[in-house]
């Protein structure tokens, strides 16, 4: 009831940060974000000024103290099963991929280790069973330590919601502006909206676009990006829901999740 009410006053708040719309002559112009300080509003302020102006991205017009200001964007709700979303999907996606990034080997990014190391929390925690923890363990152990990582611009939280089809231009657009991540795994974002809404074939659009314009290093790394956010994710899940709860819920859930990875 609270944000039906806060957003028909044109504002409504995350938790971490509450947005305000800005109007001029009754129109919105800005986005105002607040942030819970100063330190996050100058992060995603940076961010937003790395990545630059684009169709794809709400534009940074100011930032002072814990708040932003961004150009609002009119448009209507992001509907992953259009028919015309694969191609809008696929270049908005693209454009984050395509700025400029690091090439890193994974075996010197520690990110091999990370998944180790949460697989063996979620095993004594009795999230998975030994056989899956080892058949899971033998695959990240198969990748080539010298395998190219890249680390740039992702968008953090791909989720259905934090995607808007332009008005303007029936673009897609990353409309939470929090979730524009600067020197992240390139194609996280990408393995993310795979395992929520992105089918096979959209993603097999987006892996051939960016076959096709230099980024074939990200499509060969695909997979150990894809079973690095899937162990991320469901370890992320239990230990909050342990520290907060008291217990796992839905551990039979959570080890599906990962078997799914084998398929």
């Amino acid at each position: 009831m609270r944000r039906a009410v806060l957003r028909r006053l044109g504002r409504w708040s995350r938790g971490a940060y509450d947005v305000r719309l800005v109007y001029d002559q009754g129109q919105p112009i800005y986005k105002k974000v607040v942030f819970n300080s100063d330190r996050q509003a100058q992060q995603v302020a940076s961010a937003l000024s790395a990545f630059g102006e684009s169709i794809h991205v709400p534009t940074l017009r100011h930032q002072a103290d814990n708040a932003i200001w961004v150009d609002y964007v009119a448009g209507h709700a992001f509907d992953p099963h259009a028919a015309d979303q694969p191609e809008g999907v696929a270049e908005c996606f693209t454009r984050f991929a395509l700025r400029p990034s690091r090439a890193v080997a994974l075996g010197e990014t520690g990110l091999a280790d990370e998944s180790h190391q949460r697989l063996n929390w979620l095993l004594n925690n009795a999230v998975i069973a030994p056989r899956l923890a080892d058949t899971l363990a033998a695959r990240i152990n198969a990748f080539d330590a010298g395998l190219v990582l890249r680390f740039g611009f992702d968008y953090a939280d791909p989720i259905a919601a934090n995607l808007l089809t332009r008005a303007d231009t029936g673009q897609i657009c990353a409309i939470d502006v929090k979730n524009v991540r600067q020197d992240a795994l390139v194609g996280l974002g990408v393995a993310k909206a795979h395992a929520r809404w992105l089918d096979d074939d959209g993603l097999r659009r987006i892996l051939s676009d960016w076959q096709s314009q230099g980024l074939a290093d990200v499509v060969a790394a695909f997979d150990f990006i894809r079973l690095y956010e899937r162990i991320e994710r469901v370890a992320r899940q239990a230990v909050t829901e342990k520290r907060s709860r008291g217990a796992i819920r839905k551990q039979n859930n959570k080890a599906d999740k990962l078997e799914a990875l084998l398929d």
